[in-house]
């Protein structure tokens, strides 16, 4: 009987062990689900932060009224500064730098004949405040001087999406022949932060756009331009000029018009070398000069 008493112990203690495993087990699984409940919880309240503090910015970012940045003068310009400065010595240039500084002004002259004035206009925008006439239009009023010539120009900035915008310079003056009576004397695209775009200009005594130029200015001062003629009004209709300005490496393709003749010119503007490639100059040969502008072979 005391051994059959003393088992039947040791089986109620086990089945108390036992139970008392459970409940520690059962506890472990409770601590356990209110750790991730917690958990859930946590991550539930920073979703819900997260997006509260996206919509709030989100508000913010609408309410706030950003002008779109005015393209630069650069746009609109071919710097060949260093190129021609450093002709100075020009009884010692060699004839194949010669030859390209003759036709890299051409190139230039044509650009000039075409955007002087547009360049003068977009330059003296640059610092003045525009006036906003809804939401996401702007327009600034504002004059603007070339020599004795005076112009009064309206420039409208009109948000096309979140990235582009439609720009439009009206012009009046009685300098011109004829004279200009708000009129439209060039219109463009280009991004919200002026970086890439496009110009097209026009001229009231012709009846569509007379010329074009693209191009795309990066955050580390690369400049890319395309211009082309559009008009016969200067004679050089047909005529294109790509400029493209990489670190200090300057690069002109000018194509005629006229003969379709290509020229190439690259001019480094660190070590005064370069080359030009012509189909008129020298047979077609590429043809290069050193940093004393002087003839010689071309590295392979």
């Amino acid at each position: 009987m005391k051994h059959g008493l003393r088992v039947k112990k040791c089986i109620v203690q086990k089945n108390r062990i036992r139970n008392i495993n459970n409940v520690y087990e059962f506890k472990g699984e409770i601590k356990t689900n209110r750790l991730v409940m917690n958990s859930l919880k946590s991550r539930s309240l920073t979703a819900i932060v997260l997006i509260i503090a996206v919509f709030i910015s989100c508000n913010d970012a609408n309410n706030r009224e950003v002008t779109p940045e005015i393209p630069s003068a650069q746009t609109m310009s071919i710097d060949l500064s260093e190129f021609s400065s450093n002709s100075n010595p020009k009884s010692q240039a060699g004839s194949h730098f010669n030859a390209a500084l003759f036709r890299a002004g051409i190139a230039k002259l044509i650009v000039d004949a075409n955007l002087i004035v547009p360049r003068i206009l977009i330059n003296a925008a640059q610092n003045k405040n525009p006036e906003v006439i809804a939401e996401g239009e702007y327009q600034w009023m504002y004059s603007a001087q070339n020599g004795d010539d005076e112009f009064s120009i309206l420039l409208t900035a009109e948000l096309e999406s979140e990235d582009e915008v439609n720009w439009n310079f009206y012009v009046t003056s009685s300098a011109t022949d004829p004279p200009l009576n708000n009129f439209l004397l060039f219109s463009g695209e280009a991004e919200f932060d002026g970086s890439e775009g496009k110009w097209t200009y026009f001229d009231a005594q012709e009846s569509g756009a007379v010329s074009e130029i693209e191009w795309d200015v990066d955050n580390d001062g690369r400049i890319e331009l395309d211009f082309s003629v559009l008009s016969d009004r200067n004679g050089n209709k047909g005529s294109e000029t790509d400029y493209d300005f990489d670190g200090v490496t300057k690069t002109i393709i000018y194509t005629d018009g006229s003969s379709g003749d290509m020229t190439t010119i690259e001019f480094n503007t660190e070590t005064n070398t370069g080359f030009i490639i012509s189909p008129n100059y020298n047979e077609g040969i590429k043809s290069c000069w050193d940093g004393n502008f002087e003839n010689i072979s071309c590295p392979n």
